[in-house]
């Protein structure tokens, strides 16, 4: 029997075994698909909200851990305005709301004078302008799902409001968003003279000394607030940085004990084959040839596990999108080079897994191995 041929037949013997390994190879690779896809949606999230309304700088409450409720006084957009070099400050309030379809939304409020309100790409309804009264605009997914039109009513927060058009956003999380004029909703949350942030615009963006010059210069004028790149919001971000950090966590300790289990396997596999291996050793087998069949036996294991692995983890993915409240906050993202990183771990599993059964194997005399029963 070839070695190329002695793998596949000794993974058959225990078909059983071999199948419930792979199965655990993945369900731990589902895992990380799952957690790191849904961690990556919510930075590209971010990232394509802030590029759509322009945002070249955020200024957020330094030190707040929940940015949707932390509070900057709205006085400050005078100042920053004032700044040599910023072009605009947009300030915004922004808050997870539930509807009373039990649906969770994003509700956020800009200024009527902003340039947010100007840029919205309307799909129905009339462009939002004054006279403004108890009106919101919804994203076009959230409209989908509510099976709102225009002259519809909405309740936020115990208050009636009239829907007035339908917008289409490019980030998951702002077209799942509800829309109204800002001092309407300082009024309706009870935080008048409050937001949550500033989008700041400034001139040539695109040069990166003159980013670094404006973020410390306004820094050291407004040292209560942080300022932050629109393209490092995520990377700055604590909720964010803890879902990485749970992410990762939970898919290393899931992998890990995929590791254990295929080591398991390939140590009882290798056991049970004593004579076979002392046989192998007796006709010629040099050490390197055994220990690269037991490796192979691993990395089919894996491989078959990181089939199933994908597939589970997409199934999860979809799972999860179709929750009400984490649907409406993300849009995961598992590109093809996140789903190569996680078959390339899958298969360093099954080769490492397979090294120290068969370097053991290797270590014992053929006439000791063929005298074992």
């Amino acid at each position: 029997m070839k070695q190329v041929t002695l793998p596949f037949h000794n993974l058959r013997r225990h078909l059983l075994r071999s199948a419930l390994t792979s199965i655990g190879v993945g369900a731990a690779l589902a895992g990380l698909l799952a957690l790191v896809g849904f961690s990556r949606g919510l930075d590209r999230n971010w990232i394509v909200s802030l590029r759509d309304k322009g945002t070249h700088i955020l200024a957020l409450k330094k030190g707040a851990i929940d940015l949707l409720s932390a509070r900057l006084d709205e006085s400050l957009t005078a100042r920053m305005r004032a700044v040599p070099g910023v072009v605009s400050v947009i300030p915004g309030l922004g808050d997870l709301i539930e509807l009373e379809t039990g649906e969770m939304a994003y509700l956020t409020g800009f200024p009527l004078d902003s340039d947010f309100w100007k840029n919205l790409v309307i799909t129905e309804g009339r462009r939002p302008g004054p006279p403004w009264q108890e009106e919101v605009v919804l994203g076009q997914a959230l409209a989908l799902l509510l099976h709102k039109h225009p002259g519809d009513a909405i309740e936020l927060n115990g208050r009636m409001f009239t829907v007035t058009s339908i917008a289409k956003q490019p980030s998951a999380l702002d077209d799942r968003s509800v829309m109204m004029p800002l001092d309407a909703m300082q009024r309706l949350l009870g935080r008048e003279g409050s937001v949550s942030g500033f989008h700041i615009r400034i001139d040539r963006p695109e040069d990166s000394a003159r980013m670094s010059d404006m973020i410390a210069r306004l820094s050291s004028e407004f040292t209560e607030i942080i300022f932050i790149e629109s393209g490092e919001v995520a990377n700055n971000s604590h909720v964010t940085r803890l879902l990485h950090a749970i992410s990762w966590g939970s898919s290393t300790i899931a992998l890990a004990m995929a590791f254990v289990i295929v080591l398991n396997t390939l140590l009882m596999s290798v056991s049970e084959r004593t004579q076979e291996i002392g046989l192998l050793s007796a006709i010629g087998w040099q050490a390197s040839r055994i220990i690269t069949m037991v490796v192979v036996e691993g990395l089919l294991m894996a491989a078959a596990g990181a089939v199933l692995g994908v597939g589970f983890g997409m199934l999860g993915l979809r799972w999860m999108m179709s929750h009400r409240q984490i649907g409406a906050l993300v849009q995961p993202e598992v590109t093809p080079m996140l789903i190569a990183e996680a078959v390339a771990l899958a298969c360093l599993i099954g080769a490492l897994g397979g090294i120290y059964p068969a370097w053991r194997a290797t270590r014992q005399r053929p006439v000791r191995l063929l005298r074992s029963d």
